[in-house]
Order: C-alpha cells, then sequence, then structure tokens
C-alpha cells in the first residue's frame, strides 16, 4: 500500500503542474522545523552537517527562484524519541505553490486526501481503529482559538489570552513552554 500512495502523490501532484525536485539529504544548519537533527562529518570537506529535518527552506528557495509549484517527497530525521507514534526516520511530503494563500493550500489537501482515499479504498468514508471517517464531505475549518473552545473545552474569553490559556492548558496537565507564542 505504501508504494500505492506514494505512486498516487506523485500522479495528482504531476497533475496539478507541480514539479518533483531533490533538495539536500546533508546540510550545512538545521532548519525547516523545530527538531533535534542527527548530525553527520564531511569528510571530504572536513566539516560537520546535518541530516534533514525538513526540505522546506530549500524548497522555499525554488519557489523564490521562480518555480510555481515543487513537491518533494523524501526522507527525512529527528533525532528525537522512539515510539509507535514517532519514527526517527520518516517518509514526508512537502509541497509549496507561489502565489497560493493557506485557504488554496488547505483546499488542495483535502482534495489530494479525498482523492486518495477513494482511489486506495473505493470509498469515501472509512473506519479507522473505530471511527468512520468521512472524506466525502468537506473538512471542518476553524481557527486554532475555535478549536481550543471546541475541542479542548477551553472558554472563549480564555482562548484569546496566553496567560489565562497557559494555565487551563496546565491545568489539563498539557506542558506549556515560556516562550511559546499565542
Amino acid at each position: 500500500t505504501r508504494t500505492r500512495i506514494v505512486r498516487y502523490l506523485r500522479d495528482f501532484l504531476d497533475a496539478m503542474d507541480f514539479l518533483e525536485v531533490e533538495t539536500p539529504m546533508m546540510q550545512p544548519i538545521p532548519g525547516g522545523a523545530v527538531a533535534r537533527p542527527f548530525r553527520t562529518h564531511h569528510n571530504a570537506l572536513d566539516m560537520d552537517m546535518f541530516l534533514r529535518i525538513a526540505p522546506e527552506l530549500y524548497l522555499k528557495r525554488l519557489i523564490v527562484g521562480g518555480l510555481e509549484r515543487v513537491y518533494e517527497i523524501n526522507r527525512s530525521f529527528r533525532n528525537e524519541g522512539l515510539s509507535t507514534r514517532h519514527n526517527p526516520e520518516f517518509t514526508m511530503l512537502e509541497f509549496y505553490q507561489a502565489y497560493a494563500d493557506y485557504n488554496d493550500l488547505i483546499a488542495l489537501t483535502e482534495e489530494l486526501l479525498r482523492h486518495l482515499v477513494r482511489t486506495l479504498c473505493g470509498a469515501e468514508v472509512i473506519t479507522f481503529q473505530d471511527s468512520e471517517l468521512d472524506f466525502g464531505r468537506p473538512f471542518t475549518r476553524m481557527t486554532m482559538a475555535e478549536s481550543l473552545v471546541a475541542l479542548a473545552g477551553v472558554d472563549a474569553d480564555v482562548a484569546g489570552d496566553r496567560d489565562r490559556l497557559a494555565a487551563a492548558m496546565r491545568a489539563m496537565n498539557i506542558a506549556v513552554e515560556a516562550d511559546w507564542g499565542l
């Protein structure tokens, strides 16, 4: 199934006029995500390098350089925990489109997932871990504050106040770092 998913992702994005690219796996500085990188050493250059944690910065350079739609399906590495939900080495799809805003990219992602589920499962409604997921209807869109109210039970007036929100999160045993914004 993994092979079919990767093939489908390529076919979908290629049909939308995205260009598949490859960006460096070894990078002089870690960037593109907040994560702990794996370090390595490039002997020929006598230089410490980092295995990529995300292709974001290189993909954005291509957009700035004039390519309008790019994507990469790659291996990324994050030197962090190991669990059933996190593997230090994983396959990632990342794509960027010039002149598109977040609403355009949400719509594209929704269409990609809907068609992927329909192609792989033959239906838009599937069961996953005892939950029914309906990919046929529009995805719910909400702000972070709206999601805190709807899903975490935070009062609306608290969701917009950083200090009160941090206290509410701590009361729910959710760690809050001092440098996190609202």
